[in-house]
């Protein structure tokens, strides 16, 4: 079995940076929120600074899949502000990696959240994947 806390340390992180655009709004369900980067996004964002973590240092044919994220906005980004998100490795429990993940400008927090991800080999995730669509498939042959 693969133990993650012999190729992972806590503290481990990733940063990306971001400048908002017009596409990192999409998803705001009122047209006067437009301007704003929508949570949609910063939550794109804490998954890449958290996959950016762990970027070649899974043995091959792993990787980590999203198993839960929680946000809180604490205060507004609009078009054109730069926003770097940084995620930070917390624990690593088993299979489980969670991360702390923080989103700022350069005045302070603009979020923050944890988002917790599982560390599966990529052919069993095909296998359980191509298995559910074939029961999907099935079931709706049935109906």
């Amino acid at each position: 079995m693969l133990n993650l806390s012999e190729l992972l340390q806590t503290g481990l992180s990733a940063e990306v940076k971001k400048t908002v655009e017009l596409e990192d709004t999409i998803g705001n369900s009122s047209p006067y929120l437009n301007q704003y980067l929508s949570t949609s996004a910063c939550a794109a964002l804490a998954v890449q600074a958290a996959m950016a973590a762990t970027e070649n240092l899974l043995p091959e044919g792993y990787l980590s899949v999203g198993r839960r994220i929680d946000l809180e906005h604490e205060i507004p980004a609009m078009l054109g502000t730069t926003v770097t998100v940084k995620a930070v490795l917390r624990e690593v429990r088993g299979n489980r990696l969670i991360f702390d993940v923080t989103g700022t400008d350069a005045l302070g927090t603009i979020f923050r959240g944890v988002n917790e991800r599982v560390v599966v080999n990529r052919l069993g995730l095909d296998e359980k994947g191509a298995e559910r669509a074939r029961q999907l498939k099935e079931l709706k042959e049935r109906l």
